[in-house]
């Protein structure tokens, strides 16, 4: 099998928006098992072990002894579950701005306005990213749309192995939209399902605001390890967390 830098450029289309008949997360069902486990690559270990240092040294917090994805992963968990949500939103940021370097200034300067950048960056993500999410195939931007500049997530990872929508939310979602806007000048629109394990990449389309995403219900999915553990110690600390809980976990 050929390696994926070298794969045939084929546009797919679209995965539909996720249903939006659930009054709240714990509704959702839990995803089919997985049929096909992925198999890293030499580039994605490579990759893994940049990014989570990066994100280590950006968090300053517990460190697992776990190797490997199922390490970073065990990192994240415990880092939501000590620090909560708008930290690790913050963290994930810096850990972009401190991977990317100068790359996304430049790109900014010269590429941003193109008509073909999100066709770029699409293609882009789906060979450097697979050491995060999993396996990824380019698509149209959305259902019907046409446009190039869509990336769909087939089985993400990180949701996989977390659980937890609020990870998938404050550590994945928000800060990377964010990264693209405001970094490499291009808006990003990340749309997961909970209910399959996938998510929508669709660069060059302006995201919902979280408040504003009926894809995105309020509470959190049964199957996550930290939704119902205390969060904090002090008064105001708990009820700062138990309000992301019901918002965002």
């Amino acid at each position: 099998m050929a390696p994926r830098c070298f794969s045939v450029l084929a546009l797919q289309p679209a995965a539909p928006r996720p249903p939006i008949h659930h009054s709240s997360a714990a509704a959702i069902p839990d995803p089919p098992p997985v049929v096909e486990q992925f198999e890293p690559s030499f580039l994605d270990n490579v990759l893994l072990a940049a990014f989570r240092w990066t994100l280590q040294q950006q968090s300053n917090g517990p460190r697992s002894d776990l190797p490997g994805f199922e390490g970073m992963v065990q990192e994240l968990i415990d880092f939501r579950q000590l620090y909560g949500l708008d930290e690790q939103e913050r963290v994930s940021y810096q850990t972009l701005l401190a991977l990317a370097g100068p790359v996304p200034f430049v790109y900014r300067q010269l590429f941003s306005s193109g008509d073909f950048s999100p066709a770029v960056l699409a293609w882009f993500a789906k060979h450097l990213l697979p050491f995060l999410v999993g396996e990824m195939e380019l698509t149209e931007r959305s259902q019907d749309d046409g446009r190039t500049g869509g990336v769909l997530v087939h089985r993400c990872r990180v949701l996989e192995g977390t659980n937890c929508k609020g990870v998938c939310a404050k550590m994945c979602k928000l800060p990377t939209q964010r990264f693209f806007a405001e970094e490499w000048g291009v808006p990003l629109s990340m749309t997961p399902n909970f209910e399959t394990g996938q998510c929508q990449l669709a660069f060059g389309v302006e995201p919902l605001a979280l408040e504003d995403d009926p894809t995105m219900p309020s509470g959190c999915l049964t199957r996550c390890p930290v939704g119902a553990t205390p969060l904090a110690s002090s008064p105001h600390e708990t009820q700062q967390r138990a309000h992301e809980t019901v918002d965002t976990c």
